[in-house]
């Protein structure tokens, strides 16, 4: 009876100890990649976001209770401040969204990108398209948005949510004035 039990479990733990090996070489070898990959999608977004970017300075943000991750200035050919670009990562319906809001000198969003997202395809996904971002495009500084702000998603009101909250931290990080300056 012993060796009935012994031996499947055995094999059990071999397969599992043999898959776990497998998982952790697979993560390994494809986490450098995976961050270079993520790091060209930013660059480009903020290259789309803000064209006249010449040279960029990034900085982190620890802001209790909020989804952004990190400022970015964006600098002229001259040095001037062509804009700035947030980074966020609100909680969407299936996992975090990745996002970054560009914003003009004066505080006014020129833009929102999605770099990444596990939303329902169809559904939440929707938060990628173009007829939906554009709905942010011009806004800023003063004021929060709220979901009857932007185009609406049937049956992806968490998702629009998530995309709402990015953007309405991104805001209320910025101080309106005539020349922004970042609070950090």
């Amino acid at each position: 009876m012993k060796a009935d039990i012994i031996r499947p479990t055995a094999v059990l733990v071999l397969v599992t100890l043999f898959a776990a090996v497998i998982i952790g070489v697979t993560y390994t070898v494809t986490r450098e990649p995976i961050r270079a990959q993520r790091a060209n999608a930013e660059m480009a977004a903020i290259l789309a976001l803000l064209p006249d970017t010449h040279e960029i300075y990034y900085f982190h943000i620890d802001e209790p209770g909020s989804s952004l991750t990190r400022a970015t200035i964006s600098l002229g050919p001259n040095g001037e401040t062509t804009g700035y670009v947030l980074s966020a990562s609100p909680a969407g319906y299936s996992g975090r969204i990745h996002m970054m809001i560009a914003f003009d000198p004066y505080g006014i969003i020129q833009g929102v990108r999605i770099i990444n997202h596990t939303e329902t395809p169809g559904l939440g996904a929707n938060i990628t398209q173009d007829w939906f971002l554009g709905g942010f495009a011009g806004r800023g500084p003063a004021g929060v948005l709220a979901i009857h702000d932007v185009p609406a998603i049937a049956s992806a009101t968490i998702s629009v949510n998530a995309v709402l909250r990015g953007v309405n931290d991104a805001l209320a990080f910025m101080r309106p004035g005539e020349e922004l300056l970042l609070s950090w």
